[in-house]
């Protein structure tokens, strides 16, 4: 499979622009409901800001241009918002999304689709049904882990079969992580030819100076004070984590909680059943989480799947010991197999509550935390988008889109990018 995780050398851009000349540069179209609240459009944005500095052409399309992160919105005059339905209003979110993104198609005939994660690959997948070959080129982020161990049983098989259809039906795959990498092409049957490496732009190289530690207060603090962030959604599985501080946590310890969604009540109600109501905060949705980080001691995560969670990223930044569960395979590589830290198997109340009771805020490598961090940053991850970009519009037309033929080996071009 490819890597693209550094800037190319010299040497390989050559390469890269050798065999682009015969081509179209990179139009790129990106397509999301609105501006956040997750992180996949958050990653989004900051993607399509980093390509439009370095020149490319990018439009971005918006079910809607209104959310918790519409002050981001990259400037320029490619970003186009889809008009509320009569009588139907913005429901239908994705038939929505389908019908504007072939519009956009139509009159602006980008020829790469980016599809920013898993929640968009019903939208790319219906492209290229209603397309067929003249359907742009499609590149799915995949943004979440695909064993999904949470999901019921009988669901399962239509999982699976959900996932070989994509595998079909989208051209290129960027994965977060080797792990992921090896993930997606078993899991999706795909050419492993076909999926790609490339770092995920949590961070800014600016940003790993900005999230140093704030100068120690005058005065002491009790206690230490957790911090989760992530929609309150049941994917967080937010009931773990307040029943393992429940039983773990010290009498003067806190629980901040950055995050917002439907389960906030119960969530609430829970806390007040478990007795430590008055030690957690739910802060609600924060536009500057990582600013906020250094004020803590520890990080939690007790999501059930992720994909490569960026706040783990910018804990690692800050030099915060983590407590995270096993939520997808690219979190064991992510924690350095739990050198950066504690990592629990989902689900394991007494595990999460024994690494509560046992953290301590000055247990991290800071230097070895702060390396791993730099590897996450826009700088490498737009550099590394643009040469997958151009290797896919300059792979033979015959060999460039899906396909259900057997595994190859890698040309010239792949062995000198990989």
């Amino acid at each position: 499979m490819q890597c693209f995780r550094q800037p190319l050398s010299p040497t390989d851009k050559a390469i890269v622009d050798s065999d682009c000349e015969a081509v179209s540069p990179p139009h790129v179209l990106v397509f999301l409901h609105a501006p956040g609240p997750g992180g996949v459009e958050r990653i989004a944005l900051r993607l399509i800001t980093g390509w439009r500095r370095a020149g490319m052409d990018v439009r971005l399309m918006l079910g809607d241009p209104a959310g918790p992160m519409q002050h981001d919105l990259p400037p320029g005059s490619a970003t186009q918002y889809l008009p509320s339905w009569p009588l139907i209003g913005r429901r239908l979110a994705s038939l929505r999304l389908l019908i504007a993104t072939l519009r956009a198609i139509d009159a602006h005939r980008p020829n790469i689709l980016f599809c920013a994660g898993n929640v968009y690959a019903i939208v790319a997948v219906l492209l290229k049904l209603r397309l067929g070959r003249r359907c742009p080129l499609i590149l799915a982020k995949v943004s979440n882990d695909l064993m999904r161990s949470d999901m019921p049983a009988i669901m399962r098989p239509f999982y699976r079969l959900w996932l070989r259809i994509q595998g079909r039906a989208i051209d290129h795959f960027a994965a977060l992580s080797d792990p992921m990498a090896r993930e997606v092409a078993a899991r999706m049957r795909v050419d492993h030819a076909r999926v790609h490496v490339v770092p995920n732009p949590v961070l800014a190289l600016t940003d790993l100076d900005a999230v140093a530690a704030p100068p120690a207060s005058s005065v002491p603090r009790q206690g230490r004070h957790f911090v989760a962030v992530g929609r309150l959604e049941r994917q967080k599985d937010y009931p773990l984590m307040l029943r393992a501080f429940a039983k773990g946590s010290g009498s003067d310890d806190r629980l901040t909680i950055f995050g917002e969604g439907r389960a906030r009540v119960p969530l609430e109600r829970l806390a007040d059943r478990l007795g430590i109501a008055a030690k957690v905060n739910f802060a609600g949705f924060s536009t500057d989480v990582r600013r906020q980080l250094p004020h803590h001691d520890v990080l939690l995560l007790s999501s059930r799947y992720e994909g490569q969670p960026g706040v783990v990223v910018e804990a690692l930044a800050c030099g915060l010991p983590i407590i995270a569960t096993r939520c997808c395979a690219s979190m064991s590589p992510l924690l350095d197999d739990g050198a950066l830290g504690t990592l629990i198997d989902g689900g394991d109340e007494a595990a999460f509550a024994d690494a509560i009771r046992t953290a301590h805020r000055d247990r991290q490598d800071r230097p070895r935390a702060r390396e791993k961090a730099a590897a996450f940053t826009i700088e490498r991850a737009v550099p590394a988008y643009r040469a997958l970009f151009h290797h896919m519009l300059a792979t033979p037309p015959h060999r460039r889109r899906a396909t259900l033929a057997r595994p190859r080996s890698q040309s010239p071009l792949e062995a000198q990018l990989s």
